[in-house]
């Protein structure tokens, strides 16, 4: 599957220029203020919108060299490059304008106390698919299912583009061998259900390669959402029309319970594919 597809989606239904959207590597001019220290390769920069791409939010970005960042300090105020390719964004060519105080950082909207471990039993919850069937949590008993979380406007290739096509490498497996197939789904979760109503989910559903009968997607009520959201510990934040949010990926087992969890965007798909394979076969 070709990230080109997902970016063309993700711009029309935001109302972005597609034919920027289209072009194989963007480079944008973009000014905002650091957040955060140069840490493990990326800065967290608060920048401003960038017509045509995405509104003015604060996320981490991979530094293409980080050398040429390690000197840059929260409160910096910046103009630098975005390049944005199918599969990854980098950074570079930082100049220092100005310098104001750092921002003090927001609590999280998402609390972290109390969030889902691995054995702890999902929530109950009652949402609808791509196709306003009804998914409750119901669906997770018998078999193993992969869930994570996404929303459709994303536009950022690390984030739901990238769970999106590691998502279609887990499918093309799982397709490929009868036990699996017969004994694993995929589940997207929409972190943004205001929007991401069934016919946009089964859009985009279209857009990445889904088979419906192995991955389905699934909204539902604003605060119903919100809970099991915050259940596994996503923090989101509202900006404009798209979001700030982490990623977290999970292994829900026959029982409903949690088998593992990965966070971030570190994991492949073999990672996900050796714990089922070891789960499926005890």
């Amino acid at each position: 599957m070709q990230l080109r597809s997902l970016f063309l989606f993700a711009a029309l239904i935001a109302g972005f220029p597609v034919s920027r959207t289209l072009a194989a590597d963007q480079v944008f001019e973009v000014a905002g203020v650091i957040r955060a220290p140069l840490a493990d390769g990326r800065l967290v920069i608060a920048h401003d919108d960038i017509p045509g791409f995405m509104p003015a939010m604060t996320m981490a970005f991979t530094v293409a060299n980080p050398a040429d960042a390690a000197s840059l300090k929260p409160g910096d105020k910046v103009r630098f490059q975005l390049r944005v390719g199918e599969t990854a964004s980098t950074v570079g060519d930082f100049k220092v304008s100005g310098h104001e105080a750092p921002a003090v950082a927001a609590k999280p909207t998402t609390a972290t106390r109390g969030r889902l471990r691995e054995g702890d039993a999902v929530p109950q919850f009652s949402f609808i698919d791509q196709d306003s069937r009804p998914f409750a949590s119901a669906e997770f008993r018998g078999r193993l299912t992969v869930l994570t979380f996404i929303f459709t406007r994303c536009p950022v290739p690390e984030y739901c583009p990238a769970m999106a096509l590691r998502f279609a490498q887990l499918q093309k497996a799982i397709a490929s061998d009868p036990k699996l197939a017969a004994n694993v789904r995929l589940l997207s979760i929409t972190l943004d259900p205001e929007f991401d109503r069934p016919d946009i989910l089964k859009a985009y559903g279209q857009a990445v390669g889904a088979d419906p009968t192995i991955w389905r997607f699934a909204t539902g009520g604003k605060d119903e959402v919100a809970a099991l959201v915050k259940s596994f510990a996503v923090f989101t934040e509202r900006n404009g029309a798209t979001l700030d949010h982490t990623l977290c990926t999970a292994l829900i087992g026959g029982d409903g319970r949690v088998v593992e969890i990965w966070r971030g965007n570190g994991w492949r798909a073999a990672d996900v594919l050796t714990t089922i394979t070891r789960v499926a076969g005890e």
